[in-house]
This record gives C-alpha cells, structure tokens and sequence, in this order.
C-alpha cells in the first residue's frame, strides 16, 4: 500500500496504485498489449488514468473481470478465455499481463497460465496490486520486468552523440508536451534521442538503446533503478539531473550534459540564440505588467509535485520566475535521493498529510503549483488570494488541449504567462 494510506483515500490522492503505475510504463510503448488480472474496478481505474494521455488505450488495454469462484478458485479459466481473444484480434509485440491485488493474494501462476495460452509474442507477467506500493514502486517493477524479459541489442558499436531519456512516462500531467520539447532542444543542441522507454518508444526502438553513449535519467523517482540495471547490464553510463524548467535551467541542463559527452559551446549556439531572443520578448511585456502591477511576488509559495518536478520547478521559481518568501516543496513520491537546496523546505507527501494541511492552511496571499488535491484543501480551509497552477496529477478543472509544456525554453514562457496571467486577474478582483 502506498506510504501509510488507506486505499480508499489513495484514489483520491495524488498517488495511485502500483497496478496504474505498471500498466502506464506498458501503455507508453505504442505496439505492448496490456492485460489487468483482476476485477473490472481496478482494470477501469486504471484505464481512465491512462486515457487522458493516450486516448486509445483502450484498444490494447484489457481485463479478465474474474467472477466470485475465480477470487476464490483461481483465474486461470477467464484469463484463458481473454488471451484466447487477444491472440486472434491483436498482435502485440510484447503481452504484459498484471496481477490485481485480489489476484495476488490467490497465488494463481500466471506465468503457466500464459504459458498454456501459447501467445506469439513475449509475455511478462508481475503482481503489481496496490498492496506493493504505489504508482512509482508499480511503474519501476514494470520497467524492471520488462529488460530482464527484452534483451537489448548488444553494445558493439556506440553511436557518437546519441541519449536514452529514462523515467519519462505518459503517467504525469503535460508530460508529452514536456517530452517534445526535451526533444526538440536535445536535437537543436547536437543529439539523437535513440529511445524513451515508457514514453512512446516502440518495441525496436528499444533494443537499440545499447548504442547509445548515454541514458539521461528525466525523473529520478522512476528511471534511477532502471539507469543502473542497464549500466550493469550493458555498460550504457548514465547521468541524472533535474528536469530542466526555466531558462537559466534549461540552459544549465544542456550545458551539464554537453560536458559530460564532451561536446564543445559551439552546440549551444542555436539554443542561446533561441532563448536570447525568448528573454528579450519577455522583459519587454513583464515590463509593461509592472508597470501597472507592480512585480510578480508571493509571500510564501508551496510546489507540490513528484520529487523531481517539485524540485526542479521550485528551483525555476526561485531562481527565475518571481520573488517569493519561504518556499515550500511537498513530494508526492516521498523524500528524493538527490541533494535539496538548503534554501527548501521539504515535506514528504506520502506520509504527513497533517503537515501539508497546516502549511497550505498557512498559504494566503500566497502561490500554490500544485494538484487539484492541494487546491481542494485550500478550498475546505477557507485560504483566500492564492494563486493556483496545475502542474502535477490529479487535475479536476484544467484541459490540456494545446502543445504548451512545462520544461524548456518554451515551457518557461508557459509557465511565466500563467502566472502573470494570474496574479493581474487577482490585482484586479482585489481593487
């Protein structure tokens, strides 16, 4: 079970269970098949998860929906049945087959079960039930299964240049938008993306990450395991930074791993010259804001996100995006490996909701980047003039329907026009 939580309040927090996390890392390699052994609760939970990202989903996401004597007598029967009708409509190139938690607990082989079923592809089979943790303890299971069962190319010949991303997932808010926008930075700066595991790299794409010369892990949370799996296995090095938000950042990042692969300044020119150009638009309209406004400016701010993107967003925030008085991150996933600034305060957000609501409780006149869970306590507590922007799951009242990100250069001007947008609409209620 995720952190201390009881499962009926995990559903409607920011974490999910580890069988949504599992399926998410399947449901981001377009040509996988997944398969949720379970009831028809937990398959449509998931599913709806995972719809918001990828619309057709559905078209390769199954469940078995066992009935009371399959609880109680094993699921091999209906799970048979299912496999039967995926043989003859679908052709995935990999079937990943899922235990729920009920199932779990049965004990049923669904690796001789699917064995039986004589499947023309690979199968994978785990129990990924909530009662194994959460969405990122599901999704790096799923990530481990899958290149112990998938072997890679071998790693004969690196080719010059090239990246593996790692921890990317279609599981996080915006995160295909953030993903282009790594990737189109990552190839104005000299690089060829080979694959993103999880996150819309097919099946071949992936054998061939052991040409690369390096795996950059995007979110720690969920590709640091998987980044020393592949070391070990295969000898791909890996380097592991903050998702880059902001200019500065996003320029730091860049610079950060052109020095680790040995690339020259001349790579960056296109990039500086972009974000130049990018700074100058800005300064000349936050100019004018200020005019009438007065300077973008909080008392206190919280940030509430998966470790990476709380921290790296936080960092953006205070480095670059406004003036702000104690700054407060709260990680969805639970305390971070990597080093926190000792500028931040920092809350677990697994396991210490007493504290998050005293701290939000605390945040008048102040900025909230958070989830909807966030907003809504905000809301119950009665806290008045904070300004609120979405960047982390669950979103109840936000659509996402343009190719706006969050990281990079663009995803700055993004996240700068939000706020400012914001905090007028706000000047403006309080006159």
């Amino acid at each position: 079970m995720a952190g201390k939580e009881e499962w009926d309040n995990v559903c409607t927090q920011v974490n999910t269970c580890a069988l949504t996390g599992a399926a998410a890392f399947f449901a981001g390699i377009p040509d996988a098949g997944i398969v949720a052994n379970g009831p028809l609760w937990c398959y449509f939970y998931a599913r709806r998860y995972l719809e918001k990202s990828c619309p057709s989903i559905g078209q390769r996401f199954w469940g078995t929906q066992p009935d009371n004597n399959a609880v109680i007598y094993g699921t091999e029967e209906c799970l048979l049945e299912l496999l039967q009708s995926v043989r003859e409509s679908y052709n995935p190139s990999v079937l990943f087959i899922e235990n729920s938690c009920a199932v779990s607990l049965i004990g049923d082989d669904i690796v001789g079960i699917a064995t039986q079923a004589n499947m023309p592809c690979p199968v994978i089979c785990i129990d990924s039930g909530g009662l194994i943790g959460g969405f990122w303890e599901g999704y790096r299971a799923a990530a481990k299964a899958y290149f112990e069962a998938m072997p890679l190319q071998p790693r004969r010949m690196v080719k010059p240049r090239t990246i593996n991303l790692l921890g990317c997932t279609i599981g996080y808010y915006n995160s295909r938008n953030d993903l282009q926008e790594l990737k189109r930075m990552l190839t104005l700066a000299g690089y060829q993306v080979l694959a993103m595991p999880g996150a819309g790299s097919t099946t071949s794409e992936i054998a061939t990450m052991a040409q690369a010369e390096l795996n950059l892990i995007v979110h720690e949370e969920l590709g640091k395991d998987l980044a020393q799996q592949l070391q070990k296995q295969y000898g791909i090095p890996y380097l592991s930074l903050l998702p880059p938000y902001g200019m500065e950042g996003s320029l730091h990042w860049l610079k950060t791993l052109g020095q680790t692969m040995w690339m020259d300044e001349q790579s960056l020119e296109i990039i500086k010259r972009e974000a130049n150009c990018l700074v100058k638009e800005l300064r000349s309209n936050i100019r004018d804001a200020e005019r009438l406004w007065g300077e973008l400016q909080f008392e206190r701010a919280v940030v509430a996100a998966p470790s990476s993107i709380a921290l790296g967003i936080a960092r953006a925030l205070n480095l670059e995006w406004a003036d702000t008085g104690p700054l407060i991150a709260i990680l969805h996933d639970g305390m971070p490996s990597s080093v926190v600034p000792d500028s931040m305060d920092i809350i677990n957000g697994q396991n210490n909701s007493i504290e998050i609501e005293r701290r939000l409780a605390e945040l008048s006149s102040g900025l909230l980047l958070g989830s909807s869970r966030e907003k809504a306590i905000l809301q119950q507590k009665g806290v008045a003039n904070v300004i609120c922007q979405h960047i982390a799951l669950p979103v109840h009242d936000e659509v996402i329907l343009t190719d706006r990100p969050f990281m990079g250069l663009r995803g700055s001007c993004h996240m700068i026009e939000g706020l400012w947008n914001k905090y007028i609409h706000l000047c403006q209620q309080q006159r």
